[in-house]
């Protein structure tokens, strides 16, 4: 594919090099070599590479904007084509051309046909704008809209970090193609070299995450190539990636859920699928956690359940990066997730 597109590339620098120099052979008149024609055909390749770069940089991004523009034209030219030859045929125009001069009839009737002609471009190119996520148009081996029966999920950071998508995909709970964008690797990989080590462990786990995923044969896996750099926030990124591969955005983040949910995108919360999912943990319960770093109030402990639920261990500072037995307390159920009270297990109480 890549033969074919260098052959195309250089046969359009070459054809508009050409095409330079005959313009300024009929222009000028001047030797087929002499100064200015040389120059008309390195203005020419260079006008041809600077289309072939705008191509390289943006076609990818906007391939069907770009088709929806050229299919509206070309239905809108035919459609004011026969809309003005049916004008015409009207007896009564036919007659009031009759009782005015011909230069201004000819001057009137090539203003209402390119009148009529860009009103039917505009009004073909907003209808094809309006319902190309509606219905799925083809033209010769090219697809217009990106619309299929295969469904595109798009997972950000905190779902991949989690670590719970390698259960719940594999159990093929949620079918369809998993999409890991550009910008969520690079952001992954931002974390894994990262100086404090908190980040720097979830960046290596998300990163053991896509690891293990590649790994499973059932498992569906598209890397987006686009780092849709024109747009500065990675929220905005994955909302405008999941809105042009009409996606589902998975995530765990509460703001990206209502942000995107106002963008009319759907949206799967992993912690929702997951609480359904997994066995409830219950007063009483004794687990064994390794605590990660120091909580908000004196002597408490921070450490994770295997489904990333966030464990807080009463007196638990003492057992910094060691595993400890402890038994719950109490837990906290909200749109968040969940959160678990706990305290070392030795303790009388």
């Amino acid at each position: 594919m890549k033969g074919v597109l260098f052959f195309l590339r250089l046969f359009f620098v070459i054809t508009i090099a050409s095409t330079s120099y005959q313009i300024s052979l009929a222009l000028f008149a001047a030797p087929p070599f002499s100064w200015i024609n040389i120059l008309s055909i390195v203005i020419g390749s260079l006008f041809a590479v600077f289309i072939i770069w705008i191509e390289i940089e943006y076609a990818n991004r906007f391939i069907n904007a770009i088709f929806t523009v050229i299919l509206g034209i070309l239905v809108g030219f035919i459609a004011s084509t026969l809309f003005i030859q049916a004008i015409f045929l009207i007896p009564h125009i036919r007659l009031l051309k009759e009782s005015f001069p011909p230069v201004k009839v000819q001057q009137t009737e090539d203003a209402v046909k390119v009148g009529i002609t860009f009103f039917f471009c505009y009004l073909s190119i907003i209808v094809f704008f309006r319902t190309r996520n509606r219905y799925k148009m083809l033209i010769p081996f090219v697809e217009l809209s990106k619309e299929s029966s295969e469904r595109y999920l798009v997972l950000d950071s905190s779902v991949i970090i989690d670590g719970r998508i390698l259960s719940i995909f594999e159990t093929n709970v949620l079918p369809g193609t998993l999409v890991i964008p550009k910008f969520i690797l690079n952001e992954l990989q931002a974390l894994a070299d990262s100086s404090d080590k908190n980040k720097r462990i979830r960046g290596r786990r998300g990163i053991e995450t896509l690891t293990e995923l590649q790994k499973k044969p059932k498992i569906k896996i598209y890397f987006d190539p686009d780092p849709i750099e024109h747009i500065k926030e990675v929220d905005d990124r994955l909302i405008a990636l999941s809105q042009r591969l009409n996606a589902i955005l998975v995530t765990n983040d509460y703001n990206l859920k209502k942000i995107a949910e106002l963008h009319n995108i759907e949206i799967i919360n992993l912690n929702a699928v997951a609480n359904a999912l997994r066995p409830p943990v219950i007063h009483g319960d004794a687990i064994h956690i390794n605590i990660v770093k120091k909580g908000e109030e004196l002597n408490q402990g921070i450490g994770y359940l295997n489904d990333g639920t966030v464990v807080i261990v009463e007196n638990g500072l003492s057992y910094l990066d060691k595993n400890v037995e402890v038994t719950v307390t109490n837990v906290l159920q909200s749109n968040m997730g969940r959160m678990v009270f706990a305290r070392p297990s030795y303790e009388k109480h």
